[in-house]
């Protein structure tokens, strides 16, 4: 009668190399990422910074050209006209458009007016206060400013 030995039970199957788990899991997941380098990390944080002050120093250019515009108060002359009043913050060297609506009751545009706002020649902000008498189609219930823009 032969007896098995023991041996055959705990050997590994043919080709499979080293019993061990760790190269197993390596060649299965890959090998562990290395961190990064002391150098990397530096250029990494530089690299933000300058990205980061230079979005900055975008904001603050970007923002000098910016026209805010208020609605002032509104009055229905008749069917056929109404005064719309508005303040314009802008740059003084710049030319600028408005254009001034008055709406009926559906919120339908009823009547529309482009109003210029020329150039002072100063440097710096400037403020202007306007009132503009707007034909309209219809009678008109509110009148106020749907855009102002630069040329």
């Amino acid at each position: 009668m032969t007896s098995r030995s023991s041996e055959n039970a705990t050997t590994a199957p043919a080709g499979a190399g080293s019993t061990d788990p760790a190269p197993s899991l390596a060649n299965r997941y890959g090998a562990p990422k290395r961190p990064l380098g002391r150098r990397l990390k530096i250029g990494l944080g530089a690299g933000a910074l300058v990205v980061g002050v230079g979005l900055a120093a975008y904001a603050g250019i970007a923002n000098t050209h910016q026209i805010n515009y208020d609605d002032v108060a509104f009055q229905i002359e008749s069917e056929t006209s109404a005064q719309v009043t508005f303040h314009v913050e802008k740059n003084a060297a710049d030319v600028v458009q408005c254009g001034v609506q008055v709406l009926d009751d559906t919120y339908a545009v009823v009547g529309w007016k482009t109003v210029t706002l020329e150039a002072s020649g100063e440097n710096g902000r400037e403020s202007t206060r306007r009132t503009v008498d707007v034909r309209t189609e219809y009678l008109g219930v509110s009148g106020n400013v749907g855009d102002c823009w630069s040329l």
